[in-house]
């Protein structure tokens, strides 16, 4: 077999070729994906990938040669972080990898990764079981390993994982019970889904399994199709991309397992913890997307759970579902005024747990979509937006004419700074340039209507949560822009120079645009573009207040004015005012 590993030069492609070679396979380690192919000629059979490759993460060179048309059949991920190695296959890898690795690990991936079969280990001291179960799972497409004991599947485990591990009850040296729950709390392991297939079939049997932390309990005898039904629903979520992480917490196993396996099937990635405590720690450990927990539990109550979690910074964003029986309204309002999303009351239909958690997920993506939105668009194109959607006319355009006053700031120079520059470095720039900028103008209530490369565009209209009149603001916030200019410029060599123009008078404000494909919320008028041309007239690293806007400020500013301006495409020369400071 060709392995190709892609890699910077060090002690990965050491250690792959200590692996690789003895087991007879031809291995080529280049820096980069164009150098594998200039030694191999053709693509490797399976080709291995550090973390970075060339500074860019794994899984974009990948996806970016496959869309080049370069065939790379089988890959690995080799990586340092065991969610990103876990996550792998929705990368487009074939498997991940988590460093440091055991040679064993690394040799069964690579093979296991051409033959493309998902892998069962099945333990149980009976040969009859296995000459009955391992042909019904080969016949399913499985690759199938076998045990005879507890301590010999822990040990083929350690060597080589498994995609699942299906496990009787009863055997020498190891029980299944025990299989089970060391397999579980083992961190290397800990994914791998275990499915107990015994004779014992009382529900204390069942439920001294699901305390175990098996993934699903299957009663002998069991009919094949129902075997490979219930594998292929365990082993499909490995298969498909992975949704959301959801946290189940409940002191109860049947319970637990019963959401749990509802969801798993639905795609989720599903984390367990037996009371409110263990519960509150696993959340902060690694913070889920949902949790639904049941409410009364030892140690920690669902309501106390709750309380903790939105009192606590990385999980007060999280949606919470309540699993309980308790429906007075005094329970609702306590635990909604503790901060709960939604409940599911007991007893309650698989069915249900899904469309809960499907719609408190999907509010939720909407909710954070809405509030990443407001971070590209200015506030008055939200507000236009949630009005249209509100009146149920999606495609009306709409203008209105409103007194403002408009600022325009420009870095000098920027354009020939940047051509030195590498466009990372000139997009660091910019935005560290404009935290400092921008925040000057959200605190005196304007509008930052648009970006325009190193230019910024802001309305300021009068408001009701301001008392002062907007041309009074966008004075003041223009003056402030260059006071924090200076404070950032404290730190750099060469400094950023700033001019600003102000203008005030009546433009049109509203819908601009295509009424169906896309349109833009801003501003037009003979206004706009007069403040944009007195923003050009400015001197470096002042303010120059059109004779509209220092009408209305005259009496709270100090003032030097700058006759005889020339303005394109205005016949007549203006005044200007170069803003020197305030009354």
């Amino acid at each position: 077999m060709r392995v190709g590993l892609v890699t910077p030069p060090g002690l990965l492609g050491e250690f792959v070729g200590q692996v690789v070679r003895p087991a007879g396979h031809e291995l080529f380690v280049a820096p980069h994906l164009d150098a594998l192919f200039e030694q191999t000629g053709e693509s490797p059979d399976v080709v291995l990938f550090a973390p970075h490759v060339d500074g860019e993460p794994a899984h974009e060179v990948l996806q970016r040669a496959r869309k080049a048309g370069i065939e790379i059949p089988h890959a690995i991920y080799l990586g340092l972080e065991l969610e990103y190695c876990d996550s792998a296959r929705d990368q487009g890898f074939s498997r991940g990898l988590q460093l440091p690795f055991q040679a064993q690990e690394l040799k069964a991936a690579i093979e296991r990764s051409v033959r493309g079969k998902l892998c069962v280990l099945l333990a149980d001291d009976s040969e009859l079981i296995h000459k009955h179960t391992a042909p019904i799972l080969t016949g399913a497409g499985y690759e199938v390993r076998e045990a005879f004991d507890g301590e010999q599947a822990f040990e083929m485990l350690e060597q080589d994982p498994p995609d699942l591990l299906l496990t009787d009850v009863e055997m020498p040296k190891l029980g299944g019970y025990d299989l089970c729950r060391k397999v579980k709390q083992d961190e290397r392991f800990r994914e791998v889904p275990v499915v107990i297939c015994s004779s014992l079939g009382e529900a204390a049997d069942l439920e001294r399994g699901f305390d175990a932390g098996a993934d699903d309990y299957l009663v002998k005898p069991v009919v094949p199709e129902e075997l490979v039904t219930r594998l292929h629903s365990l082993l499909a979520t490995r298969m498909i991309s992975a949704r959301e992480h959801v946290l189940v917490v409940d002191d109860s196993a049947a319970i637990r397992h019963l959401v749990a396996d509802c969801l798993r099937r639905q795609g989720f990635r599903v984390e367990t913890a037996v009371d409110g405590s263990d519960g509150l720690e696993k959340a902060k450990a690694n913070v889920p997307d949902l949790v639904l927990t049941d409410y009364d539990m030892p140690r920690m109550t669902g309501f106390e759970l709750v309380h903790a979690l939105r009192h606590t910074l990385e999980t007060r964003d999280v949606p919470l579902v309540m699993l309980t029986a308790r429906e007075s309204k005094r329970d609702q309002a306590q635990m909604r005024a503790a901060g709960l999303t939604s409940y599911l009351v007991k007893p309650f239909t698989t069915d249900k747990c899904i469309a809960i958690v499907e719609r408190v997920l999907a509010e939720a993506r909407l909710a954070r979509y809405k509030e990443a939105s407001r971070l590209y668009i200015s506030e008055g194109a939200v507000q236009a937006a949630e009005q249209l959607s509100v009146s149920g006319e999606p495609y009306a355009i709409r203008a209105k004419e409103v007194d403002a006053t408009l600022l325009f700031s420009d870095i000098s120079g920027f354009t020939s700074m940047s051509s030195r520059m590498t466009p990372g470095e000139v997009v660091a720039i910019l935005n560290e340039a404009f935290d400092a900028l921008c925040i000057v103008i959200k605190q005196q209530g304007g509008d930052i209507d648009k970006f325009i490369g190193d230019a910024i565009m802001a309305v300021f209209e009068d408001r009701p949560d301001f008392d002062d009149p907007h041309p009074v603001r966008a004075t003041r916030a223009a003056w402030g822009m260059q006071q924090a200019l200076t404070a950032f410029n404290a730190e750099r060599d060469p400094p950023l120079v700033m001019r600003i123009g102000l203008n005030s008078g009546p433009i049109v404000r509203g819908d601009i645009g295509s009424r169906f494909v896309r349109r833009d919320y801003t501003c037009i008028g003979d206004a706009v573009n007069r403040a944009q041309r007195h923003e050009s007239k400015a001197p470096l690293g002042g303010v120059l207040l059109s004779q509209d806007t220092y009408a209305r400020v005259s009496e709270l500013v100090i003032t030097e004015e700058m006759p005889g301006i020339q303005l394109k495409g205005i016949a007549e020369p203006v005044s200007g005012y170069i803003l020197k400071g305030f009354v």
